[in-house]
């Protein structure tokens, strides 16, 4: 079934309605799942990271190694979702291919940021959190924190691009 079948009154392609709506569907899924992500990274950076300054750097230490051991299983879900949709409608909406690629550009680039920064460090919060705060180089935690977070801002832009994008979609799929 292909894609474009012919040409319209202005001499635009005509879609095929059944990858339209395949496009569509995979368009919503994308964006709420990129919702998802963003919602997460705004919230740490407007209420989590003037909160975890409060803390003792033990408990900031728990709480967030806790919190990664947790998301760092259930995250990637919203993330595949935000990609895989993203990518669908690249293949499948001509007309909005700018908006999808764009998209999936500004998800690709915070995946590249969360890898560099965030996930190594999720890593050794996890581990320090698991070991009770007991391993020799845990007296950096603040520091560890603070790099953590200096990826929240560019991470948080990137997703509100991804966001919009695939809301523009939506008014370029008709």
């Amino acid at each position: 079934m292909p894609f474009v079948t012919a040409q319209g009154l202005r001499g635009e392609p005509r879609v095929n309605r059944s990858c339209l709506v395949v496009a569509i569907v995979a368009i919503f899924a994308a964006i709420v799942a990129i919702a998802v992500v963003f919602g997460t990274d705004v919230f740490f950076t407007v209420v989590g990271r003037p909160a975890l300054a409060r803390t003792s750097a033990p408990a900031m230490l728990e709480a967030m190694g806790r919190m990664h051991e947790v998301a760092d299983r259930r995250m990637p879900v919203f993330g595949i979702i935000g990609l895989a949709g993203c990518a669908l409608a690249v293949v499948l909406m001509p007309r909005a291919r700018l908006a999808t690629s764009t998209a999936l550009a500004a998800q690709l680039l915070w995946l590249a940021i969360y890898a560099k920064i965030n996930k190594p460090l999720n890593a050794r919060m996890i581990e320090a959190a698991r070991a009770g705060g007991a391993l020799p180089d845990v007296r950096d935690a603040r520091g560890w924190q603070k790099h953590w977070e200096s990826a929240l801002v560019p991470r948080s832009l990137l997703m509100g691009i991804a966001l919009v994008a695939l809301l523009l979609t939506i008014v370029l799929a008709r």
